[in-house]
């Protein structure tokens, strides 16, 4: 490519925008015809522009086709497309990161749960009537590194309505109770 023709690439307008010389009747004529989707025709346009039952005339499928119109709508929807794409996968991604922030958070709990037990000085009834618990905490601990490891391996294939597993609400409560009191210990 010449730098010539890279400087007229750069200002040229995108072509969904009013085209160098293109008269403001016929890109409004336009905007309309593209505002219609990508299921637009040329006779559903020209019908709300002219706000008449009537077919296109002969001057406006000569102008449509002169200013490129099918063309221009098809890059359009294209950008369109991949703007969504773009905005779908960094929303994906953003889910992603809100999921490993809350799995880190459940990981600290848990060790300052476990932290605070001091497990090592229980008496086999203590350490029995824990263990329920224990096991809640294992199997959420278990499902959080399958589905980390499964985000990381395969990202582009994970919803951001994948989620992450649920905690019952007394698990919530104690790994609050204990994330708090490891707060206190380090403040």
């Amino acid at each position: 490519m010449c730098p010539t023709q890279e400087t007229t690439d750069k200002t040229a307008p995108d072509p969904w925008e009013q085209q160098p010389d293109e008269p403001p009747k016929w890109y409004t004529r336009f905007r309309i015809f593209l505002r219609l989707g990508p299921s637009r025709n040329l006779t559903a346009a020209y019908r709300i522009w002219a706000n008449s039952q009537a077919r296109p005339s002969q001057t406006t499928r000569k102008k449509s086709k002169e200013w490129r119109w099918e063309e221009r709508a098809i890059a359009y929807d294209k950008a369109k497309r991949e703007e969504k794409a773009a905005f779908e996968a960094a929303r994906e991604a953003e889910s992603r990161e809100r999921n490993l922030h809350l799995n880190g958070k459940i990981f600290d709990a848990i060790n300052a749960a476990f932290d605070v037990a001091d497990l090592e000085n229980l008496t086999k009834e203590e350490a029995r009537a824990l263990l329920p618990t224990l096991r809640g905490y294992l199997s959420t601990v278990s499902e959080l590194q399958r589905r980390h490891k499964q985000s990381s391996l395969a990202s582009d294939h994970l919803t951001a309505a994948s989620g992450w597993p649920e905690l019952d609400p007394e698990t919530e409560k104690i790994l609050d109770l204990f994330a708090d009191e490891e707060q206190e210990t380090y403040q």
